[in-house]
């Protein structure tokens, strides 16, 4: 019943998919506050609205780029997610970060196309300087504009050197306001990195995660046989998405803060990989099957 309900886009289904959103905000905001003060309310709703500028940008990214058919799992796994891991709802830090490489994602994947190869360089790598600024592993995410140049064979000298001059432009603004204030440090531009798994021991965390690295094993694999058996333009934009997925996994793993939060990287290409597969499954049955589990792992969260 509900792979069929979201199987359409209508705005029925956005509608309920937001409600979905602020209800898990509402239960993540009573369970992390002692106390309703004007400060903390406010916030919480700034950090509400990054939230909700994401799904929506997430969206958009997906159709102006083809990534998935007309349907809406991808915004439906996405509030999921965040229902799962209600922690990246509090990380400003985070959130702010993710924001500005979905920015970044959205002229990445759109070098398909032949218009303004050199404009959307330079931003792509101009957003994900941005996130580096606020969380330095996002550094890392530079990689998935020459793996977008190698995909889409625009990788030549002049396009290999813009993604460099866009990412080190904030960088280089930011040590300037630094320096000008005197805030400049040797520990500025330090990358921090932290290995303490022990708060993924918690059932809250352990379980929604186990779900979702299983399925990932269990859907990349055979969605990428299908998709590179057909000749077609998504091969090139499947390609950018699996590494996308990778380079994920690989910022979460050195991140310092470990308590869920730094999960949120992984949401957007997970989404993606998610709807990808459920498109190409035949029986309606296991759809329902996948889409069911995870609505009942993302309850079951808040009771754990």
């Amino acid at each position: 019943m509900i792979a069929k309900f979201f199987n359409k886009t209508k705005p029925m289904n956005t509608l309920i998919e937001l409600v979905l959103l602020v209800i898990f905000f509402l239960f993540t905001f009573l369970n992390d506050v002692s106390g309703v003060e004007v400060s903390t309310i406010f916030s919480r709703l700034f950090l509400l609205l990054i939230v909700l500028l994401s799904l929506f940008l997430t969206n958009f990214i997906v159709r102006k780029n083809s990534l998935s058919k007309k349907n809406s799992y991808v915004i439906l796994l996405f509030v999921l997610f965040i229902g799962m891991f209600p922690n990246t709802m509090l990380s400003k830090e985070i959130l702010l970060s993710n924001f500005f490489l979905l920015i970044a994602y959205r002229r990445i994947y759109s070098l398909r196309s032949q218009k303004n190869t050199t404009e959307k360089l330079f931003d792509s790598a101009f957003w994900i300087g941005v996130a580096t600024v606020i969380h330095p592993w996002c550094i890392l995410f530079t990689a998935l504009i020459y793996s977008a140049l190698n995909a889409f064979n625009k990788l030549t000298l002049r396009n290999a050197i813009i993604p460099l001059v866009g990412v080190i432009t904030p960088l280089f603004l930011y040590g300037v306001y630094l320096y000008a204030t005197d805030q400049f440090t040797d520990e500025t531009f330090q990358l921090l990195y932290g290995f303490d798994f022990s708060k993924y021991n918690s059932l809250s965390v352990v379980v929604p995660l186990a779900l979702v690295l299983g399925m990932l094993l269990w859907t990349v694999i055979p969605t990428t046989f299908q998709i590179i058996s057909v000749n077609n333009e998504f091969r090139a934009s499947w390609a950018i998405l699996v590494f996308n997925l990778i380079l994920s996994m690989v910022v979460i793993i050195p991140s310092p803060v470990k308590d869920g939060s730094e999960l949120l990287y992984l949401f957007f290409p997970a989404s993606l990989v998610f709807t990808n597969y459920l498109e190409r499954v035949k029986e309606k049955w296991f759809k329902e099957v996948f889409l069911y589990l995870f609505v009942t792992v993302t309850i079951a969260v808040y009771f754990l």
